[in-house]
This record gives C-alpha cells, structure tokens and sequence, in this order.
C-alpha cells in the first residue's frame, strides 16, 4: 500500500518523526512493524510509533544519516516522492496483555517507537493493570520525547515513567546506568509481568538472560529480536 508524507521533523541526534497519511484505513496491532519496500527484494523494518486508534495516520521515528543510507535513503525517497510503498502489520511482538500481568516497556534509542505504540494503546484501551516505561539512552538528550512520556504517566495513576541515561550530567536528577539493569533494580521481580522490548540485539539478549534470572516467564517476553537471537 501507499503511505503519503504528512510531515516530517527532526527531533535531535539524527532522529526523524514522520507522519505518514493512507486513503484507506489502516489495520495493525500495537508493537507491529511495517516493511518499506525500496526495490524488488529490498523491504526495510520500522516500528510504528503510533497506536491503531490513529485511523488513517502512521507515526515513524527512524535514526538516519547520510552514511547509513539503509535508513537515510527512506528519509530522502519521501522528501524527494512525497510516498513510500509499504506492507504492514508485521511481527509477533505486539501488545497482549493477560489480566494477572502487570506491563513493563523497555526501549533502547529510537526502540522508542515500539514503547510509545503499546504505552498509548494501554491507555486507550483503559487496561486496568500496572504499567512500568523503561527509556534509555546515553545522554539525557536523547530522551526527545519524555515530556509526552511524562505526560502520560502524570494522566494516569497506573503509568510510571522510568528514564535512563548511561552518562549522567551533573544536572540529571533521574536514574543513571544501563537501562534493563534499572528495570531489574526498580522492579526486584518480574514473576509477575509481562515485558515488552525494544533496542540492540545485544541488549534484548542480555536483558532475556537476566530478566529470567529474576523470575519472568519465557512466554510473558516479547520483542521482535527474540525472532532472531
């Protein structure tokens, strides 16, 4: 299908949010990717940053630069086009909650963008459970959108926002190191949650390692990595 440039904006450290129009509804699950296709056998992944009660509008975050044009070609094919081809919804790793599970949300980067499609679903759907926003990156910087995160969670008394940075400045008052070891410091257990992540394949392999240590569930893991580590 056909997806038509809306807007496109750079939020900082070569981050871009794009917002991209169908003429058709849009069918796909909260935690899904879609597939740009640039040639024949040539389909890029992108989670989709926005919930499905978007109706006719995705939301993208995509970290480009010119010397990865892996993800920089899809920025300029849609400023010079105005459209990108796509395929959507992909991937087993998108929100199902259980009713005895509480919610953890973990991203690296721009893994944002997998976090804030399930978050904002959560509350639209008005699920009545515990729901922990695990965000980290190096610099707090990075973080470009904890003020919508934190808006979030001050709307409602069920969400908990989390951020992390790995180089603190003197200034930074939130939580400071690697972001699944906070998770397993602020949380002490996970026997009874459900864990949603998103970032380097070297961090979701470590973080299944050390979330199992501390009593989470194989089938209560998700993340679209775990496809393949």
């Amino acid at each position: 299908m056909q997806l038509n440039l809306k807007t496109i904006e750079n939020v900082g450290h070569d981050v871009y949010r794009i917002i991209l129009s169908a003429d058709d509804e849009l069918h796909y699950f909260a935690g899904q990717y879609l597939l740009v296709h640039m040639g024949e056998d040539d389909a890029r992944p992108f989670s989709i940053a926005s919930s499905p009660s978007k109706d006719k509008f995705i939301e993208l975050h995509i970290g480009a630069v010119p010397e990865n044009p892996y993800a920089w070609d899809v920025i300029e094919r849609l400023r010079t086009l105005g459209n990108i081809q796509v395929t959507l919804a992909n991937g087993n790793a998108y929100l199902q909650p259980q009713e005895d599970k509480n919610i953890v949300l973990i991203a690296g980067g721009t893994g944002y963008s997998y976090l804030k499609s399930i978050a904002f679903e959560i509350a639209e759907q008005q699920l009545d459970v515990s729901v922990h926003i695990f965000w980290g990156a190096k610099q707090a910087s990075q973080l470009y959108e904890a003020d919508i995160m934190q808006a979030l969670c001050d709307k409602y008394d069920n969400f908990h926002f989390h951020p992390v940075v790995e180089q603190a400045e003197a200034d930074w008052e939130g939580q400071t190191g690697l972001v699944h070891l906070t998770v397993i410091e602020q949380m002490q257990s996970l026997d009874s949650a459900q864990v949603y992540i998103a970032g380097p394949f070297q961090m979701a392999k470590v973080a299944r390692e050390d979330f199992m240590k501390v009593g989470l569930k194989k089938a209560c893991l998700f993340g679209d990595a775990y496809a393949f580590i």
